[in-house]
């Protein structure tokens, strides 16, 4: 499959970090972000763990050290997010997508790599160039029923490929924040109201489980 144009690219938060976020000007990676009121959605013991990875292309380092943002939405972490398997349960209505693309970080300088399945999986492949975008499995990557089956037990790790962009995303590289309902748009909103800060906002529900 081609390789789309724009690659749009999304990170899932709470959305009380949005403010945080707003406030520091950029998103980091969990290596270099200290605020202790930030609000985390992941899966600790996982994030833990792969933190450590180590990078073995340009520009290198630890997992830890890079931003992580799915190609596609209805990520299985969100579904695990709703439905509270091995994280906090959280109601979809505090989750919001923020929306960037491989073009935009490179207009803004930002370094990256991706990866081709899930980045801690052991037989998922880095890449740092971006003609190797044709690696990505497009199609898994957009699927709403990304489950493994006994024809492709593989499905779900290609579904999770991601970009993992190094240390910081500056925020005026968000291009977009999908939401979940109407309670979450009005939420968003004010909080960039509140800030001077436009950005476009869209209720997504096709996004969320």
């Amino acid at each position: 499959m081609a390789i789309p144009s724009p690659v749009y690219i999304y990170r899932i938060v709470h959305r009380d970090n949005l403010q945080i976020i707003i406030n520091e000007r950029k998103l980091l990676s969990p290596s270099r972000a200290t605020n202790p009121n930030y609000i985390p959605i992941g899966e600790t013991d996982l994030i833990a763990q792969r933190g450590t990875k180590s990078i073995t292309l340009d520009p290198f380092g630890e997992m830890r050290d890079y931003i992580s943002f799915y190609f596609g939405t209805r990520s299985p972490m969100l579904y695990c997010i709703h439905h509270g398997y091995d994280v906090k349960q959280r109601p979809q209505n505090e989750i919001v997508y923020l929306v960037s693309s491989i073009e935009t970080l490179e207009n803004h300088g930002c370094r990256y790599v991706f990866t081709d399945g899930h980045s801690f999986a052991a037989i998922s492949q880095f890449f740092n160039n971006k003609q190797d975008l044709r690696q990505v499995d497009w199609n898994a990557v957009r699927l709403k029923r990304w489950n493994n089956t006994e024809d492709d037990p593989d499905r779900k790790r290609r579904k999770e490929a991601e970009c993992l962009v190094y240390q910081e995303v500056p925020f005026s590289a968000i291009i977009g924040i999908g939401v979940y309902n109407q309670e979450a748009f009005n939420y968003i909103t004010n909080v960039l109201s509140a800030n001077n800060i436009s950005v476009p906002v869209r209720i997504k529900p096709d996004w969320y489980y």
